[in-house]
This record gives C-alpha cells, sequence and structure tokens, in this order.
C-alpha cells in the first residue's frame, strides 16, 4: 500500500510541473511586450567619410621603356654604359668594330670616281662623234654637188649618205651611254650614302634621356643582326614618373574608371603607401587558369626613385568616396526583429504629389534651375502623374502602351520607361550645362536604393522607417535621406536569457 501511494504522489507532482508550464507557454505574450521583445543594440546615424575601393596587384614599370639594339652584325669593340648609368639623349653607349663598314665606305668611293670618270668619256665621246656628223655631213654636200655635175660615180654618193647615217647614229648610241653612266653615278652615291649609314650605325647611341636597366652585351661579344636585331641596352625613361600594371578580376573591373585615386604600396616599404592615378583600362582581357581579368595602368610619382622597375605593388583603387556624409552602420541592413511590433504594420499612404515637391526641391538646388523652370517641371510632373494613373486603371504602365508580358520584369520596364520620360522632360526644360550636370549625377542616382530600416523611438518601441541609401562601404552606407543624425538605428536584439 505504501508503494501505490508513493508512486500516486509522483504521479500528482509530475501532473503538476506539466500543468504549471503549460500556464506560463500559454499564458507568455510575443506580441511586443519589454519582455518578449528584449533589449535592443543601437548604433547612431553619424556623419563621417565612406570609402569604396577594389584590391589588386601589379607591377611597378617604368612610363617609357626602349629596348636599343644593332642593325649591324659584328663584334662589340668598345662599351661606354653600365647598369643604372644616367644617360643622355643621342650619347654614346656601345661601338661595334667599324673596320668592315670602313673599308667598305672607301670601296663604294672608288667605285663612285669610277662611274664619275666614265661620265666623263662619254661626254667626249658624244664630242667625238658630233664632229664626225659634221665631217660626214660636209662630205655628203660635196658628193651631191659633184654629182650634179657629172663628176662623181653613183657609189661613192651612196658612201657618203651611208657614212652621214651612220654618224647620226653615232650620236645617239653616245648620248644613251652617256645617261648610263650617269646612272651608275647616282648608284653609286646611293651605294656610298648606304656604307656611310652603316658605318654611322657602329656607334649605339641613346634615342631618349634616362637610366640603363638592362645591358645584354660586353666588350668583344658578337651580335648577329638577322631577322631580328638583337637587344643590347634597355633604357627606362625618367624613372621620377612610374606605371603600375595591375590586374583587375572582371567581377571589379565594372566599377573601376580612369582619373579614380589609388593608393599602393611594395613590400620593400610596407610602412609607406604610394598614391597614383587611373590612366587607362586596357580592353583586351588576360585569362589564365580559366580567371579573366583585365590590365588597370596606374600612373604615380616616384619620389626619390625609390619604386624600382619590377617591385610588386599592392593596389587599392577608390571607386567611390565621400566625405563628411550621414551614414548607417551595416549591421542594421541586416536586422530583422524576431516579433514585429503591431502598431507598425500598416504604413501610411504614400502621398505622390508631397515625393514630386521633393523631387523638384532637390533637382532646383542641384541643377540651378530658375523659377520659371522648376514651374515647367512641376506641370510635367503633374502631367506624368495623370498619365501614370491613366496607365494604372487601363492596365499599361505610365501611359506608354501595353504592360510587358512576362510579369517579372513589369517593375523593371515600367522604371526604364519612367526614366527615358524624365530624360525628355529634362532635356526640353535644361539648358546645355544644367544637362551635363543631370547627365553626370544620372549615374550616382542610379546607384541609390531604398531600403526599410527600424529604429528605436524615444518611446522604446521599434518604427520602421523608409530610407535611401547611396555609397557604401564595408562598414557604413551613406544616408541620402530619411533619416537625421543622431537616430538610433537597430543593430541587432539581444534576447533575455532564462
Amino acid at each position: 500500500m505504501k508503494r501505490q501511494s508513493g508512486n500516486r504522489f509522483i504521479k500528482f507532482a509530475v501532473a503538476a510541473l506539466i500543468w504549471v508550464a503549460g500556464i506560463w507557454y500559454f499564458t507568455s505574450d510575443d506580441g511586443g511586450s519589454e519582455a518578449a521583445v528584449g533589449s535592443f543594440v543601437t548604433k547612431p546615424v553619424d556623419t563621417g567619410s565612406i570609402s569604396r575601393s577594389v584590391t589588386a596587384s601589379g607591377s611597378v614599370r617604368p612610363l617609357i621603356t626602349v629596348d636599343i639594339g644593332s642593325q649591324l652584325s659584328g663584334q662589340v669593340a668598345e662599351m661606354y654604359a653600365d647598369y643604372n648609368d644616367e644617360v643622355e639623349e643621342n650619347q654614346l653607349l656601345a661601338r661595334i668594330d667599324p673596320q668592315t663598314f670602313a673599308t667598305r665606305v672607301k670601296q663604294t668611293e672608288a667605285e663612285l670616281a669610277v662611274a664619275r670618270a666614265n661620265v666623263t668619256i662619254q661626254e667626249a665621246a658624244i664630242m667625238r662623234a658630233k664632229a664626225q656628223l659634221r665631217e660626214a655631213e660636209r662630205t655628203l654636200a660635196r658628193q651631191k654637188d659633184l654629182e650634179k655635175r657629172g663628176n662623181v660615180s653613183v657609189s661613192a654618193l651612196d658612201s657618203a649618205e651611208t657614212a652621214y647615217a651612220s654618224a647620226q647614229a653615232d650620236i645617239v648610241s653616245t648620248q644613251a651611254q652617256l645617261e648610263n653612266a650617269k646612272a651608275t653615278v647616282v648608284q653609286r652615291e646611293a651605294a656610298l650614302d648606304q656604307a656611310k649609314i652603316d658605318l654611322d650605325r657602329t656607334e649605339i647611341r641613346s634615342p631618349i634621356k634616362g637610366t640603363v636597366i638592362a645591358r645584354s652585351v660586353d666588350v668583344g661579344q658578337t651580335v648577329a643582326a638577322s631577322l631580328q636585331a638583337p637587344v643590347l641596352f634597355q633604357l627606362a625613361q625618367d624613372l621620377s614618373e612610374i606605371q603600375v600594371e595591375a590586374d583587375v578580376d572582371e567581377a571589379d573591373i565594372g566599377s573601376v574608371q580612369s582619373g579614380y585615386r589609388v593608393s599602393f604600396s611594395v613590400d620593400a616599404f610596407p610602412d609607406r603607401t604610394f598614391d597614383g592615378t587611373v590612366k587607362q583600362i586596357r580592353l583586351a582581357p588576360v585569362e589564365e587558369a580559366n580567371v579573366v581579368t583585365y590590365t588597370v595602368v596606374i600612373s604615380a610619382r616616384n619620389p626619390g626613385k625609390v619604386l624600382l622597375p619590377g617591385m610588386t605593388a599592392n593596389v587599392e583603387i577608390f571607386t567611390g568616396e565621400k566625405h563628411d556624409v550621414l551614414r548607417v552602420a551595416n549591421e542594421a541592413l541586416r536586422f530583422k526583429p524576431s516579433v514585429i511590433p503591431a502598431e507598425i504594420l500598416n504604413e501610411p499612404p504614400r502621398v505622390v504629389s508631397g515625393r514630386n515637391n521633393q523631387f523638384i526641391e532637390r533637382f532646383k538646388a542641384e541643377l540651378e534651375l530658375t523659377d520659371a523652370q522648376a514651374e515647367a517641371l512641376q506641370a510635367e510632373f503633374s502631367k506624368m502623374r495623370e498619365q501614370a494613373m491613366a496607365g494604372r486603371q487601363s492596365g499599361g504602365g505610365i501611359g506608354m502602351g501595353p504592360p510587358p508580358a512576362n510579369g517579372t520584369n513589369d517593375r523593371l520596364q515600367a522604371r526604364q520607361r519612367m526614366e527615358a520620360a524624365l530624360d525628355k522632360v529634362m532635356k526640353d526644360i535644361l539648358t546645355d550645362e544644367q544637362w551635363a550636370k543631370y547627365e553626370a549625377g544620372k549615374s550616382a542616382r542610379a546607384n541609390v536604393r531604398r531600403v526599410k530600416l527600424w529604429v528605436l523611438g524615444a518611446d522604446s518601441k521599434l518604427d520602421l522607417v523608409d530610407v535611401f541609401l547611396g555609397l557604401s562601404d564595408d562598414d557604413h552606407t551613406e544616408v541620402i535621406r530619411g533619416l537625421d543624425a543622431g537616430a538610433k538605428v537597430v543593430v541587432r536584439e539581444e534576447r533575455p536569457r532564462g
């Protein structure tokens, strides 16, 4: 009997515990009380700087690198420059043995002298031929006179005519030989010029002012210039200015533009930062191991010439920078409360006219609109609003035709049509200078996004606030409008323990 009473007591106690637990569970309020919601950790909206960047690596290169080679084959006889030497333009760097080329100059000079003497010979031959022609002409005239008087035979007259014709032919032949001799003189002069050029090319001179960064030959070495000129020296022009060729990943290249600020460091000076500017984005892709990168050329100063060609640079390209702007911690963008307070479930209705006024005031300030332009813009916005309302009632988009067939693209296409309509309105109202400012600001406006953030009000209750955000970095995001400095934005929720 005692064992049965003990068992009954245990069963009663267990049932009582279950009953108490059920009361606690079903009477606990998770509908928004402070105990259920717990405590919220907030961070204030503050003013500061935001910088977004892309990281990459690259190599330090001279702005201009010149490979100096030889167009001639021969043995290097003398060297006048070495590694790290500063050289001037046209300075002698090396000399190839000139004996063979000097001999060739002498040979062509002799050939030219022979050709000129031949011209003189041909000119004398023309003079002799002309004299013979005159003699043949006189003989023919005498023979014709005697033939009229019957004192000469027909054969003698024929011989005189043949001699005259032969003398004329000799004139033509000697003139052609003279022209040939003159052409030979021109040919020999060209050969002499080429021989002198080759002799001059035995002297290897610097085409620019710069620094010798590489030397490939020594005295006594033979260079062979056949299909490709051998490189003897490599010069870097003015190492006080350098460039960095950075490899930027294809996922990041879209945000990089010419003129962006760059900061980089090298392993030789880990505690020192160098500044540069994006100079060029090369369009040719570089693919290696299925990874596509693009070469971004960065120009930078090289104070003290401490940056040496070939150094590896760790590059940070700033793709967006803003200072003294309102910003919110990125943690707030990811926060969602475990329980949504009932008082903010219903959002207030959207006031279109009020938003239009905000747009106009913003454009008026940014573009320096006149009162007349602002009034015209207000009238156009009213028309666009009426068209949008009519389009919704008819099932179309802002009065510009039927809606797209694919419902998932409705909002995107409607936004594109509205942007096109806005561009047309602004183009008609703005001056050329104002339109240029408007176009420049379109990319910034395209990056504006609208989100809802949780803010802890003065009554310790949560409010859901529409906020327009802009530039973002790893820690903060720019607040364009929707929040004021000091607003307590919720970043996480701490549930009570126990």
